[in-house]
């Protein structure tokens, strides 16, 4: 906790995954941490796991940080953490709507408050950026500089500031924490749609362990789509969240009940396997688990988005021309389509 001057204190260490996860698998207090830069497993606590000082606290118009949306997001955790006992301990599946409707947006906001959505956000904010000031030359430069000075500026002045500015590689764009937080609020939204008119699949397990990725929400992708779509929630052949350590939600197609999906071991390792590759830094398992034997582990990822244009095929110095409107893209519009997925897609 940390006190703003003249303010109540503040919940300073945000978990990223959250921590009813964390102790789904864990043995109490304690967690292994598989880190993906070849670091050996270690047993953590589960209160150092995921956390980031003040990755979810707002700021007032005095700069001042304010943890009202980490306290609405511990709420639903909280109501989410009752349901997923209930499915877990007292076998209710599947569940009624308004359990449902809990699960639903809880999952809805693991897919927004991630790190890897700040990240993107922030990469294409530091794209889009640069490719204006390429595009928009040394004039656009110049009425910048104007609108923040007090009259003209010289032709020296606005030679050196395209000449920093174009030095794309030099800087890089990072968002205000509001625009993140309006922005994550806005995808949960829309990610609550999704989720919630798909069919959900709980398989559970007797004997595997799942492990717990740090990015817990996964998304399977359509093979039979063009190789050039991304994934997201509209197009994903399915949703995968692990709830416990032997018991995870496949969110399949629209269309078909609530039910159960087929578990075995070659589900099991499945899973973990694509849990561990939507990983981007770390993974984690029970103490008394080693589900991560016989999965290739993948490499950390750095970046979360993917440009067929760099800033640089933009540079025009004395602003746009004719050739600006003739720049061809790449990407096709996406499909958002849900696929239909039965057990043997993912057997």
């Amino acid at each position: 906790m940390s006190t703003e001057p003249g303010r109540r204190k503040l919940k300073r260490h945000h978990h990223t995954v959250p921590r009813l996860l964390l102790r789904r698998f864990a043995d109490g207090k304690r967690i292994i941490r598989v880190p993906l830069d070849g670091g050996a497993p270690k047993g953590i606590g589960i209160g150092d796991a995921t956390v980031r000082s003040h990755f979810y606290s707002m700021q007032d118009e005095n700069g001042q940080r304010d943890d009202t949306i980490e306290n609405l997001l511990a709420d639903l955790e909280d109501q989410a953490a009752r349901v997923i006992e209930k499915i877990v301990t007292e076998h209710v599946w599947p569940l009624p709507l308004d359990d449902r409707a809990v699960l639903g947006e809880w999952v809805a906001a693991q897919t927004a408050r991630i790190p890897a959505a700040r990240q993107a956000n922030n990469e294409i904010a530091d794209q889009l950026l640069k490719i204006e000031i390429a595009a928009g030359g040394k004039p656009e430069v110049r009425r910048r500089l104007e609108a923040k000075g007090d009259g003209p500026v010289s032709d020296e002045e606005v030679e050196a500031a395209w000449a920093e500015l174009t030095d794309f590689s030099s800087y890089y764009l990072e968002l205000p924490v509001n625009d993140h937080l309006l922005r994550m609020a806005e995808a949960m939204t829309v990610a609550y749609r999704w989720i919630m008119v798909r069919s959900w699949q709980l398989c559970r397990f007797e004997r595997r362990t799942l492990l717990l990725s740090d990015h817990p929400v996964t998304l399977l992708r359509d093979e039979t789509g063009p190789a050039w779509s991304g994934v997201g929630l509209a197009n994903a052949a399915a949703i995968m969240v692990p709830i416990d350590r032997r018991a995870a939600i496949i969110m399949t197609a629209p269309g078909d009940r609530d039910g159960v999906f087929p578990a075995s071991t070659k589900v099991a390792k499945e899973l973990n396997h694509r849990f561990a590759w939507n990983s981007r830094s770390e993974l984690f398992h029970h103490p008394d688990d080693d589900p991560v034997v016989g999965i290739e582990l993948p490499p950390v990822r750095s970046r979360e988005a993917e440009f067929s244009q760099t800033a640089e095929r933009f540079l025009m110095p004395e602003g746009p021309s004719e050739a600006f409107k003739s720049i061809p893209t790449d990407w096709p519009p996406p499909n958002a389509t849900a696929p239909r997925l039965g057990p043997d897609s993912i057997r």
